[in-house]
């Protein structure tokens, strides 16, 4: 027999009501937890316009997330469409057709088209002195709108990795009408947009509901927090107040053991090395190049992240976690007696002193002791001279006035700036160049992986560098939370995967 809610004691349909009104009250703020996420992140950029700004942070907030390119590097480290929804190259190689996704609308509505797309391109062309990526389109003749959704692009010779370079942040698409306060007011085409930025603090990023693609992230809201010191990072953990930190080095041994938060880890290209002066004596011998390769012990690098944290160590300017990755570790053996001969058979004396360059990081503070007491064993004196980044970014990158430099390179796929004259290597390989205008001109990706390793066996060869590990990314992420980008190369946290389950 049915008996409904009418015909039921009146106390038992109180009861029933306010029942009811608790669950209602206790679900409400479950849902608006399951759909918001606090991140920690250690510093806040000074600009948030990732066409014209270096800074990883930037990058980590907007890429993906506000911003869109043409291309994608995907959660697992793949090229794919993303305003552009297909393309085709010409026989020649030296013409592309885009077809661009239609009703797509940045953050203030404004349409995305060709024409969009045209701005985009020129404006990055013409940023020779802010553009980080522009070194990426030096084959670029031209940009063109063909109708309102077809871009076509001209090139000098055939570019196999145009489809890359077009995924850069440097290559994300503006409009006219906002690029010029991005910095501050970022408005891109992406899955979400800033809400408020509280300088000093944090910014907030909401769900943008008129997203063109299908899918609907499961987070609506995603407050970064800037981290700005360790204990601050940890007080914050300690009180809860933070669900995944973006990026970790080091952190006590209480926070690593705790049960609620797991470890993740994520696929970067940030390369540690020593970067040499070859043009400067001694260095400019390949001999002594070579000595100071034999004397790395690889394995004592592990002391700047901590224990917790496994390191991958590197034999070239490549990131192992690329399937073009060849692994030239051992062509340079730790092996003391085999680095003294070397620079005996180069004539350096016993004593000898090189100056070591250090930016203000945490890679710069505990590896240049390793690296200088590495060096003392096989003789050479090192004086490590500490420096802030303009200071580094001047005198070591810009004048190149240095000896040698312990300094990160993150940029994904850089391998090529060991072609350029003016580059603070200072090296000038004719052979490598050669190598380098063969990967550009590839005409398979099993080509574009052939001259890949080519690339790295010559510049080991050379012992243009010191090349020692692939920076370790972690993160630190509360039990629960799934969906993160493991593989992508370049340095973002994407939120569009993301979810808390159950």
């Amino acid at each position: 027999m049915d008996i409904g809610l009418k015909d039921k004691p009146q106390w038992m349909r109180w009861a029933l009501a306010v029942l009811l009104l608790c669950c209602l009250v206790g679900l409400a703020p479950a849902k608006a937890a399951s759909e918001r996420l606090r991140i920690g992140i250690p510093l806040e950029p000074s600009s948030f316009d990732i066409t014209s700004t270096a800074a990883a942070t930037a990058s980590e907030i907007t890429y993906a997330n506000v911003f869109e390119g043409l291309t994608i590097i995907d959660g697992q480290g793949q090229i794919k469409p993303r305003l552009a929804q297909s393309w085709t190259v010409s026989q020649d190689g030296k013409q592309v057709d885009m077809v661009l996704r239609r009703n797509v609308r940045y953050h203030d509505g404004k349409t995305f088209n060709a024409a969009t797309a045209v701005f985009s391109l020129q404006r990055l062309l013409q940023m020779k002195n802010t553009n980080a990526y522009l070194e990426w389109f030096d084959k670029l003749e031209s940009v063109e709108a063909k109708d309102e959704y077809l871009l076509r692009i001209r090139l000098s010779e055939p570019d196999a990795l145009l489809s890359y370079a077009l995924a850069m942040p440097g290559a994300v698409m503006v409009h006219p009408d906002s690029a010029a306060n991005n910095a501050s007011t970022p408005v891109g085409t992406g899955p979400y947009q800033v809400e408020k930025w509280t300088k000093g603090k944090s910014i907030t990023l909401v769900r943008n509901e008129q997203w063109w693609d299908s899918r609907k992230p499961a987070i609506r809201l995603a407050d970064f927090l800037f981290m700005s010191s360790a204990a601050e990072t940890e007080n914050m953990l300690a009180e809860g107040r933070i669900d995944a930190l973006s990026s970790v080095t080091r952190l006590t041994a209480s926070f690593m053991a705790r049960t609620d938060y797991v470890m993740g880890q994520r696929g970067v290209e940030g390369k540690l090395l020593i970067a040499m002066n070859n043009a400067r004596a001694p260095l400019n011998d390949i001999r002594v190049r070579r000595a100071i390769n034999h004397a790395l012990d690889r394995s004592r690098y592990q002391d700047i992240y901590g224990g917790s944290i496994e390191v991958l160590p590197i034999g070239s300017h490549f990131s192992p976690h690329h399937p073009a990755y060849v692994d030239l570790v051992p062509r340079y053996p730790y092996d003391l007696a085999q680095a003294k001969a070397l620079l005996a058979q180069a004539q350096v004396a016993p004593g000898t002193s090189l100056r070591l360059a250090v930016p203000p990081t945490d890679y710069g503070r505990y590896g240049s002791l390793i690296v200088a007491a590495q060096l003392e064993a096989i003789g050479l004196q090192v004086e490590i001279i500490r420096m802030d980044w303009p200071t580094w970014l001047d005198q070591v990158m810009k004048r190149k006035d240095y000896d040698l430099s312990l300094i990160m390179h993150v940029e994904p796929m850089d391998i090529g700036i060991y072609a350029r004259d003016d580059y603070y290597f200072n090296y000038n390989n004719r052979v490598f160049k050669k190598i380098w205008e063969k990967l550009r001109a590839s005409a398979s990706p099993q080509e574009l992986d052939e001259w890949l390793g080519q690339a790295q066996r010559q510049l080991a060869e050379d012992a243009v560098n010191a090349f020692i590990v692939v920076r370790p990314e972690r993160n630190f992420m509360r039990k629960g939370l799934v969906g993160m980008w493991s593989k992508c190369p370049i340095p973002t946290f994407a939120l569009e995967d993301l979810r808390w389950q159950n």
